[in-house]
């Protein structure tokens, strides 16, 4: 087939897909995605899908026909095998392989897992749409689960669970959000958690039981029995690296500002990626969907020879009991944390050594997020 291969139809691979029509790409244009849907909004899936208020077709990203329209061929449901750089091809699962000029690995992410977990149902992990539909069909009112990891994905399930009538109990051996935010902005998130109902543990987990192949309860640490209905596992993701590819000594695929790793006609984007950030200058793998998009962007003016597309600074956002949750920046480390605010509305700055600002948080302040930037622009 020739042309470019997009693995991953994910934010960085769609927009990659995009942009490449869109800078005038007149050869073949082939997005390979695992799951048997389009494209698709995927921070929904923690919130309005995994509520109910939303359905599947309210979270694609083009309207059904717009890819054909563009001349982009989607191939779905196909898992790639492995990637054979030496005779430029894509191989997939069950036979068949994809020939390329360029290819571009916009794998994502795979959640990881507790080690040792015994084949039980109910038992979850959220990273894609048909996990989000199969934990949906375990969230009911008086429903009680088990939430595993009080990172982003998470906290915000537990919020939606609540949301629904469920009752929750989140277990981490850290606070909150803490390993990326500090334990400052943490403690003022676990009291608004407790405010909510959520049975917040500072905890690690030892035995997951079960009665008739599902799960009915959880063993703390510490010996304590927590019994429930379902349980997430939410312990953070690693980098889905195909086969064939090397992997970089820190996890994810090696790549420049414009996603060239070191093998000829070869991308990487997305989370999978750990590429050079034009700004901040050093590599980073950011797990966050405006990042995703921002390289799979980059990678396109690449392949087209054009012109990069200026980049902004790292920023997410994460809607959870009532606040809506903004960073902006890339805090590596940090020195000091300048807080300000409650548990209602707060900003949190984050500054190195030499009191510069790396990072900053907002919660229900986004008119501060605008100012925020540009003094870390200014900064970086």
């Amino acid at each position: 087939m020739s042309g470019v291969v997009i693995v991953g139809a994910g934010p960085a691979g769609a927009r990659c897909a995009e942009r490449l029509r869109a800078g005038g790409y007149d050869r073949p244009v082939t997005l390979i995605g695992d799951e048997p849907v389009p494209p698709y909004r995927r921070p929904a899936l923690s919130k309005e899908l995994l509520a109910g208020t939303a359905g599947i077709g309210d979270l694609r990203l083009r309207p059904a026909g717009w890819w054909e329209d563009a001349g982009i061929e989607l191939v779905l449901g196909s898992r790639v095998e492995r990637i054979d750089p030496a005779r430029r091809s894509v191989i997939l699962a069950g036979g068949g392989d994809v020939s390329w000029d360029a290819v571009v690995i916009a794998t994502g992410s795979r959640a990881r897992r507790l080690p040792e977990l015994p084949p039980l149902r109910g038992i979850h992990t959220l990273r894609s749409l048909q996990d989000s539909l199969r934990l949906r069909g375990d969230l009911r009112a008086g429903r009680r689960i088990v939430i595993v990891g009080a990172g982003f994905v998470g906290t915000e399930v537990a919020s939606t669970a609540l949301s629904i009538g469920a009752e929750v109990t989140l277990v981490d051996p850290a606070p909150p959000l803490s390993r990326l935010l500090g334990d400052d902005v943490a403690g003022l998130l676990a009291a608004r958690y407790r405010e909510h109902g959520v049975d917040l543990r500072t905890a690690t987990v030892g035995e997951v039981e079960g009665t008739d192949d599902r799960v009915t309860a959880v063993r703390l640490g510490d010996g304590e029995r927590i019994e429930c209905d379902a349980l997430l596992v939410a312990v953070g993701a690693e980098p889905a690296v195909p086969a064939g590819i090397p992997q970089a000594p820190e996890g994810g695929i090696a790549a420049d500002a414009g996603g060239r790793t070191d093998l000829d006609g070869v991308f990487a984007c997305g989370d999978v990626a750990r590429a050079t950030h034009p700004l901040l200058r050093r590599d980073l793998r950011v797990e966050h969907w405006a990042d995703a998009a921002a390289q799979g962007v980059a990678v396109a003016d690449a392949i087209l020879g054009a012109d990069p597309a200026p980049r902004d600074l790292p920023l997410f956002w994460s809607d959870q009991f009532g606040l809506r949750l903004q960073y902006v920046g890339h805090a590596h480390g940090w020195s000091a944390v300048e807080l300000d605010g409650g548990p209602d509305e707060f900003c949190a700055r984050y500054l190195d050594e030499e009191g510069c600002v790396v990072a900053a948080l907002v919660a229900n302040r986004p008119r501060e997020l605008g100012r925020l930037r540009r003094e870390l622009r200014a900064a970086a």
